[in-house]
């Protein structure tokens, strides 16, 4: 398991920053990672996704359950497929200029890269820097 933390400042709203956040269906528009995400269930503030996703040119599937916490952020967890165990939380604060991203992840890592942790992790935290980046592109687009 790789744990990485990460923090982005974005000039939008949490009210913007959550809405765009948790139309996860919408990720593949503006992701290099995912390709394709599908809700197959939701119940109340959690929703369940099948997901396909590309990294280091694997292609991965999964199920993910995802559980909202409206304008204060986001519980992410693959319960099935590739990453299974993976945990993610994206939490929002009020910033002086917008809001601050926190992002924090309990990567589950698949056979092979479990043995290569250190340099896998900056790998990953360098895609999920990127990915923020791509977020705060889209949000802070006139």
């Amino acid at each position: 398991m790789v744990a990485v933390t990460l923090v982005e400042a974005i000039k939008a709203s949490p009210d913007k920053v959550f809405a765009f956040i948790s139309d996860f269906e919408k990720a593949p528009q503006y992701s290099k990672y995912w390709k394709s995400v599908k809700m197959v269930k939701r119940e109340g503030d959690t929703a369940t996704y099948e997901t396909i996703a590309l990294a280091e040119g694997r292609r991965m599937t999964s199920v993910t359950k995802i559980t909202a916490h409206p304008t204060q952020g986001l519980d992410t967890e693959t319960v099935d497929g590739d990453g299974k165990g993976t945990r993610m939380k994206f939490m929002l604060a009020p910033a002086p200029e917008g809001t601050q991203l926190n992002l924090h992840g309990e990567i589950v890592l698949p056979g092979f890269a479990k043995l290569m942790g250190g340099v896998v992790k900056g790998r990953i935290e360098s895609g999920l820097k990127e990915e923020l980046a791509r977020i705060k592109e889209e949000l802070e687009k006139p």
